[in-house]
């Protein structure tokens, strides 16, 4: 079995892990096959007392509880009504923090990921269009509500050691415009010059 990512790993602050996560390697093994890609982009969201974060100023709730537990389990919520986020936990238990995933850079599964996009990844253009936003990420890598919660240091969706070099840099987080000044904060973190980002800094 390859090496995952342990607990003590997102047992950290939120804006820790998640600039470490960039490099590192998500991976879904499903009935349907595995898929697998490279974190390029990832944000920091560190609970209450940041004003981006769903568990700001205590809030807790049917759909964050998951945050309130122990670190390295997923948090998967949807958003539109139609599409889904995906978060792992960070921090002690009781101390909501979560690093959110923005990009993935494709790998393994290519095919069975644009089968889910509904469309052919035949080159490198379309295949940046898999994962390059968190909810084309969720459909792409089959992260479904079912994972809420899942232990992702043992579960079926895992991280390992991925890529090592290349620069990190920190922007401000996207679409947290109700967040006053939190908006502006450099807690997104990207691996500078990846064509494969939601976003470039």
């Amino acid at each position: 079995m390859e090496d995952r990512l342990p607990r003590q790993f997102f047992d950290r602050p939120a804006l820790k892990v998640a600039r470490d996560l960039i490099g590192k390697r998500l991976v879904h093994r499903s009935r349907e096959g595995t898929v697998a890609g490279i974190v390029v982009e990832a944000e920091a969201y560190a609970g209450t007392g940041d004003p981006a974060s769903h568990a700001y100023r205590g809030r807790r709730t049917v759909r964050n509880e998951v945050m309130w537990g122990p670190p390295g389990h997923a948090y998967v919520y949807p958003i539109y009504g139609m599409y889904l986020c995906f978060n792992i936990v960070c921090g002690g238990k009781g101390d909501p923090q979560g690093a959110f995933f923005r990009a993935v850079r494709p790998t393994e599964g290519v095919d069975l990921m644009a089968a889910r996009r509904g469309f052919p990844a035949s080159d490198e253009r379309s295949r940046r269009m898999l994962c390059n936003g968190p909810s084309k990420l969720c459909i792409a890598f089959g992260i479904t509500r079912a994972l809420n919660g899942l232990d992702v240091t043992g579960g079926e969706l895992f991280l390992t050691e991925g890529e090592t070099g290349g620069r990190v840099v920190a922007a401000p987080r996207v679409g947290v415009d109700y967040a006053g000044e939190g908006k502006e904060w450099p807690w997104r973190f990207l691996l500078d010059g990846d064509p494969y980002v939601s976003r470039r800094a």
